[in-house]
Order: C-alpha cells, then sequence, then structure tokens
C-alpha cells in the first residue's frame, strides 16, 4: 500500500488532507501521493504547496499526473473527491429545488438527485479505469452524495469500495462542545449516509441522558448549522438514548430549511467567495521554504476520517470505524446489498461488519423510503432513461410525486448548462 491517488487534488480541501497523511507518516506505507484535477491551475498551486510541506517533514513524495489513467495506473489506494460540474453546478443543486417549495441542499432531497447524475457517471468511470489499470486497488469514496455514489460502485462490481463520510464525527464534536466536555466519545449508528441514528452514545464516559444542562448550538456555527443543531435536538429530546444525523432534521422540518435558504442564499455563494483567499495563501506558502498552513477548507474531520482508514487498512490492528458499505447483515433494517452507514471494524485482514443498532421505531418508514430512493438513484444515475430518473426523483420523501418530478427535472434539463443525458 504505496501509492495513493487523490481525484479531485486541486481542492482546497486537500492541503488540509495532507497535512494529516504527513503527520501520521510514520505510521503509513505510503511512498507516494500523486494529484490529479481537471483544473490545472489550482492542481499545481496545491501540489507546490502540498510537495514542499511533505518535503520539510520528510515523508512520501508528492506528485502530479496528467491524465486520469496516469493518476490511476498502479495506485494501492484512490481517494474519490472531486465535484463533477463545480461550484456553478452546486449553485443550481441549491437554488433550483426552491423554485418548488422544497430544501435547496447539495447532498439531501433534489439537489442530491441532480448531484448524483453528475457524480455517479465519473466514479463509475473512475471504477472502469481502476479494473483495467489497478485491479487491486480500494476506491475510497468521498464523493457526494456518497451514499448513492458508493451504491452505485457496489452495483458496478469489479472494484474495492469503501464510503466515506466524516459527519458522524462532526456531529458527535459538536455535542461534545455544546455540553462543554472534552471531546471523548463513544457511539453506535446505524441508517443511510446523511439519515443515520447514534445510539449507545458516552460522552465522557457518561450516557448522554446523564448530561442534562440546556444546549446551545457551538457558538462557531453558521446560521444553517445551527439551525440543524437545534433540531436535531428536539429530535433528540422526542427519542430517549438516540442523536440523529444533523442532516436528518432536513427530511423532517423541510420548510424550516426553506424559509432559511430563501433568507441567506445559497452556501455555494459563500464558498465562492472565499476560494480566492485559500487559494492565494496555498500560493504564497507553496513559495516559502518552510510553508505553514495555517487555512483550508473543512474540518480536520475530512482528513483524520480518510487516514484513519488508511491506516486502518494497512494495520494488522483492527479500528473501529464509521463507514459506507454493503450491509451484508449488519442490520435487519435494509436489503442485504443495500450500502449503510454504520460501525465495522478494519484491519489488514478485511473489513468485519458489526451488529447494528435499532433504529427508533418512528423512523423505519422513512428508512425504508430513503432505502428505495438510494437504489432507485444509483440506477437511474448510471444510465437510466428520463422515466427512470423521474422514478427516482419521485421516490425521493421530499419529493414524492412523479408529476413533481418530471417538472423539477423538466426545469433541470433548461437550467444546467452540461445536463447528462438519459438512456433513449
Amino acid at each position: 500500500m504505496q501509492t495513493l491517488t487523490i481525484l479531485g487534488g486541486g481542492s482546497a480541501y486537500t492541503p488540509g488532507l495532507l497535512q494529516a497523511l504527513i503527520a501520521h507518516a510514520g505510521e503509513l506505507p505510503l511512498t507516494t501521493v500523486r494529484l490529479y484535477d481537471t483544473d490545472a491551475g489550482h492542481l499545481a498551486i496545491v501540489a507546490r504547496l502540498t510537495s514542499a510541506m511533505a518535503q520539510q517533514a520528510n515523508a512520501f513524495k508528492v506528485e502530479v499526473a496528467p491524465t486520469l489513467e496516469a493518476a490511476i495506473a498502479g495506485a494501492d489506494l484512490v481517494l474519490n473527491s472531486t465535484r463533477p460540474g463545480g461550484l456553478a453546478a452546486r449553485r443550481i443543486d441549491e437554488s433550483l429545488p426552491l423554485e418548488f417549495g422544497l430544501p435547496g441542499q447539495e447532498t439531501v432531497g433534489p439537489g442530491g438527485f441532480f448531484f448524483a447524475l453528475r457524480s455517479v457517471p465519473e466514479a463509475l468511470r473512475v471504477a472502469a479505469v481502476m479494473q483495467d489499470l489497478a485491479p487491486d486497488a480500494i476506491l475510497l469514496n468521498y464523493t457526494n452524495p456518497s451514499n448513492i455514489v458508493t451504491q452505485a460502485l457496489v452495483n458496478r462490481g469489479g472494484v474495492k469500495v469503501i464510503g466515506l463520510c466524516d459527519q458522524s464525527d462532526e456531529d458527535l464534536l459538536a455535542l461534545c462542545h455544546a455540553l462543554g466536555r472534552p471531546a471523548r466519545y463513544t457511539f453506535r449508528c446505524n441508517g443511510l449516509n446523511h439519515a443515520t441514528w447514534y445510539s449507545d452514545v458516552l460522552i465522557d464516559g457518561a450516557p448522554l441522558a446523564a448530561h442534562n444542562a440546556p444546549l446551545a448550538p457551538p457558538d462557531d456555527y453558521d446560521d444553517e448549522h445551527k439551525l440543524r443543531f437545534e433540531l436535531s435536538l428536539a429530535l433528540a429530546r422526542e427519542h430517549a438514548g438516540y442523536w440523529p444525523n444533523s442532516y436528518l432534521p432536513y427530511y423532517l422540518f423541510p420548510q424550516a430549511f426553506v424559509a432559511h435558504a430563501r433568507r441567506v442564499g445559497p452556501r455555494s455563494d459563500v464558498v465562492a467567495a472565499s476560494l480566492d483567499r485559500y487559494y492565494a495563501h496555498f500560493e504564497a506558502e507553496g513559495k516559502r521554504a518552510r510553508p505553514e498552513l495555517k487555512f483550508f477548507r473543512g474540518s480536520a474531520g475530512f482528513g483524520d476520517l480518510a487516514v484513519t482508514a488508511i491506516r486502518a487498512l494497512a494495520s494488522s490492528t483492527p479500528h473501529e470505524l464509521v463507514l459506507n458499505l454493503p450491509n451484508l447483515g449488519a442490520t435487519a433494517s435494509f436489503a442485504h446489498d443495500t450500502v449503510v452507514e454504520t460501525r465495522v471494524r478494519v484491519s489488514s485482514a478485511g473489513i468485519e461488519r458489526l451488529p447494528a443498532p435499532h433504529l427508533p421505531t418512528s423512523f423505519y418508514g422513512l428508512a425504508k423510503q430513503l432505502e428505495r430512493y438510494q437504489r432507485l438513484t444509483a440506477k437511474a444515475a448510471a444510465g437510466g432513461d428520463h422515466q427512470a430518473r423521474v422514478a427516482a426523483l419521485a421516490a425521493n420523501p421530499l419529493v414524492g410525486k412523479p408529476l413533481l418530478a418530471a417538472n423539477m427535472i423538466n426545469q433541470a434539463r433548461a437550467s444546467y448548462p452540461d445536463w447528462p443525458k438519459a438512456r433513449a
């Protein structure tokens, strides 16, 4: 396990990921990290910075690959962290649903569906190249919507795939912060990505129910994250012993998010406005003899989870992680081959599913709806016709009706500059 390829290597997230890899370089078997991106300008800036960082730390070599094929050939691990369509498409993902009175979010609801139509074909293209040029490699998928992309890759077969998402750690860290407790926690997990429930939660060694202090969102949260936290707290009070994934409120309180989005505008605008500052910092530090990475996109969790997964895959000692993988009997709540998000043990010997906890009874109906939507969308995005797309979008609990789904798809076809063609 010597060569890691990062697809989307010019992203503003990549320096933070490389910083995490460098911090743990002594525990990793990596000798080479390859970066590939279709944005040559950003890739050059990030590569210069991260190469200098790695060289200063006497870690692995960082190199740039000129093509997707060159990036993948002979790799041991391929991290898919791409954003097909860029922020321009994300803005439509976030704004188009609002025209129909539905939440605009890039992974949840119609926005996630439109994103899947772009990200699934690209992920399948990566898998095809891996099967030809790196047949023994493991594909670590960070591309959203993670559950749908990973489901499509599992359906395809031919490559080993693991879906990554750091949301569970982000949610539990926020809970620790709100309680004023150290970031020490354990939990179990069951559900689908961005629609999970955490149970058997221990915060600093004590059960969640033992923490009775009033809770407020972390001070550094923006308005959207504060809303998600407050609604998560409301759900937790209705389901003793559980804490929900902070994206779950989108499905249960949709109009609160519609009102918020209409008030503050698309999140993609905020991200786009910040990018120049990130890349100016990357470029300046890349020219220094001793670069200092002071800020980058994403929380530390993004880099830490990827590094933890790589460390686990290389270790003879099992590590417990929350991953997105085919169920294979971990929970009776979902089909055997549905990609679920739950706790597993990972080592160089393989991946062991741990028995998942029960879901809250009141959530079971929504869980089955989301499972059906996930599976239909994975197939439709992989090459379905127009009717398959309509049926998949209608299966989303926030949409529900074929006529509404058809109208949204027709509007999307006119809105996206590179609308993916459906099979005839």
